[in-house]
């Protein structure tokens, strides 16, 4: 009986010194994911808004370390700060494959815009043919003829970035001039329109 009463405060002790140890081996590991995930140039093209997420967990992280450690001894309970640890690692190392997923839709939307273009862009080009022969069109031929050329050269260089394996740099480039050749084209569309009702 005397050896248990001994005994019992003992552990509780013990566990008590526990808690009020920091999660190191846990901290260190979270950290590891992070710098891991970093590096992934995956992830810092497809997945940059959730690698500061990580990012600011870790900080938060830091936070309840600092907060802890601020305390008494005997005060400092570092469970959350393992939880926090813990999630943090696993947001770090679930990043790689955000990050895959994001590519996947990045190419799959980048090849769709290209699609699109290889359509779009014979059809300006004969649409502003047939304008030419509208007769009392008022339209600024040269300017367009220009803008379809640019187009034509800012296709090549988003077909390039996709065959690159750059998808984010081509869906970009093909979604602009996708906008700027529809834009073209209403212009062109309410020229005729108009010649023809003036007539």
């Amino acid at each position: 009986m005397r050896f248990l009463k001994v005994l019992v405060p003992l552990l509780v002790l013990a566990a008590l010194a526990a808690c009020t140890k920091p999660p190191e081996a846990e901290v260190n590991a979270a950290k590891t994911a992070l710098d891991a995930a970093a590096q992934n140039s995956d992830v810092t093209a497809y997945a940059s808004d959730e690698l500061q997420a990580a990012r600011d967990r870790l900080a938060q992280l830091q936070a309840e370390l600092d907060a802890q450690a601020a305390k008494g001894a005997l005060s400092r309970k570092y469970d959350t700060a393992k939880n926090m640890a813990l999630e943090a690692q696993a947001a770090a190392e679930g990043l790689a494959a955000e990050a895959a997923a994001a590519k996947e839709q990045t190419r799959a939307e980048a090849m769709s815009l290209l699609n699109d273009l290889a359509v779009s862009v014979p059809e300006a080009e004969q649409g502003l043919a047939q304008a030419r022969r509208v007769r009392g069109v008022s339209l600024d031929f040269k300017s367009l003829t220009a803008s379809l050329a640019q187009a034509k050269t800012e296709v090549a260089a988003a077909e390039d970035a996709y065959k690159n394996g750059d998808y984010a740099t081509a869906r970009a480039t093909a979604a602009a001039v996708k906008g700027s050749l529809t834009q073209g084209q209403q212009v062109v569309a309410d020229a005729v329109a108009a010649a023809k009702v003036s007539k």
